[in-house]
């Protein structure tokens, strides 16, 4: 497989102030990683904006969090739409109209199609909460604990069509004590998404990522 030139390649620089990077979120709950990237934002940890966030769950909390930070905030329904494959073309469209660059999958529990993919090719992030390849789905911590493994932890990588598995940007372990719940292993998965999320977005506004077959290159830092 040919090298796959994103930011981090000399086809892409960083951005100056006046052309930040334009994120679309998508979600389906509460959206606390979603917080973490606007709280970024807003310290101006991360040198970019969100431009739109959608949801598939009309209740999502993540909605009213993107709502009071100013963010348009969108609900796309899939029984509205005749196929699956219609229902992602209006994802697309979507996040199109709001000239999204970058789109992260924060917590949205859905397997991205096509339509979305092709659209946006090596340009979806997907934040899991295991070590990928161990314990891909949409269970990945109850997962982990309950096979008693000692060591788990988040992955950023960008998506493909097969669910978990396409090149990982940045993973971090997450210890599992003795005394840990399935509820406060779950905690301090959190407390590292909020951070690797963050950091993942951050290496690709800065323009340091380079895909090289299933690795992801992530160049030094001035």
């Amino acid at each position: 497989m040919d090298d796959v030139a994103v930011p981090g390649s000399e086809l892409f620089k960083p951005r100056g102030d006046a052309d930040r990077l334009r994120v679309g979120v998508l979600i389906s709950g509460s959206g606390t990683n979603l917080q973490a990237l606007i709280d970024a934002v807003q310290r101006h940890e991360l040198d970019a904006s969100i431009a739109v966030v959608v949801s598939n769950k009309h209740d999502a909390f993540g909605l009213e969090r993107a709502r009071r930070a100013g963010i348009p905030a969108l609900f796309v329904d899939r029984t509205a739409f005749t196929t699956i494959a219609a229902y992602n073309h209006a994802l697309a469209e979507a996040l199109k109209a709001h000239a999204v660059e970058l789109v992260v999958m924060a917590g949205y529990m859905r397997l991205l199609g096509q339509e979305v993919l092709r659209e946006f090719s090596h340009r979806v992030m997907n934040l899991h909460p295991a070590l990928l390849p161990a314990f891909a789905g949409a269970s990945g911590i109850r997962d982990a604990f309950e096979y008693g493994v000692k060591v788990t932890g988040v992955t950023v990588h960008f998506a493909d069509e097969r669910f978990d598995r396409g090149p990982i940007i940045v993973q971090e372990p997450v210890r599992i004590a003795e005394d840990d719940t399935v509820e406060s292993l779950e905690a301090k998965i959190h407390d590292v998404e909020h951070l690797l999320i963050v950091k993942a977005v951050r290496l690709y506004a800065q323009g340091r990522l380079v895909i090289e077959g299933r690795r992801v290159r992530i160049l030094p830092g001035e």
